[in-house]
């Protein structure tokens, strides 16, 4: 079912193409009066709409993960610090601080776009690593406006009452992919 439920795709674009076959086909043998191919169709149909409804409603581990990505990306955009600290595990005190460090040092100037996200969950659903770029234009306390930054990130997360939270932050340069330390101004 897992081919379902992460990229619907496959099966309802065969399914669309099975439509449109048997439609072909019964257009072109109506002179038969035979409606066998019409129910085939509408039966393609459905079972193409189905395939969506059910990709829409189950939601793996790595979808939820992504997600936390992308709520993590919005309250950071929002300065929320409350928010943005409690992505992180309570047992991360260092990283906490960092990122309250960095939150009162940033400024953005634009939207934060997240590209290029990439999900690996391990051990069972307990254990999962992100990657992606997130580039913005912003500022930062004492030099002013930096410019477009584009970053590349690896975050480590670990399942903790049944929520996903952050227990490692990595940063690597976009191009060369040589980590960086998380807060170093240059790439």
């Amino acid at each position: 079912m897992w081919l379902l439920t992460e990229n619907p795709w496959p099966v309802i674009i065969a399914l669309s193409v099975v439509a449109v076959g048997a439609v072909g086909a019964f257009m072109a043998w109506n002179t038969r009066g035979d409606n066998r191919l019409l129910i085939v169709a509408a039966i393609a149909v459905a079972l193409a709409g189905g395939a969506w409804e059910l990709e829409r409603r189950i939601v793996t581990e790595r979808e939820r993960l992504e997600l936390r990505v992308l709520d993590l990306r919005d309250a950071v955009q929002a300065k929320e610090l409350v928010e943005v600290l409690g992505f992180f595990s309570n047992s991360e005190l260092l990283l906490k601080g960092r990122v309250t460090l960095a939150l009162a040092a940033v400024s953005f100037e634009d939207q934060i776009r997240v590209t290029a996200l990439e999900t690996t969950i391990t051990s069972e659903d307990t254990l999962g690593e992100t990657r992606f770029r997130a580039n913005v234009s912003l500022s930062v306390v004492g030099y002013g406006s930096v410019g477009h930054q584009p970053t590349l990130w690896s975050l480590s997360w670990r399942k903790e009452d049944d929520e996903w939270r952050i227990v490692k932050v990595r940063r690597f340069h976009p191009l060369s992919h040589k980590e960086l330390p998380p807060l170093a101004r240059r790439n």
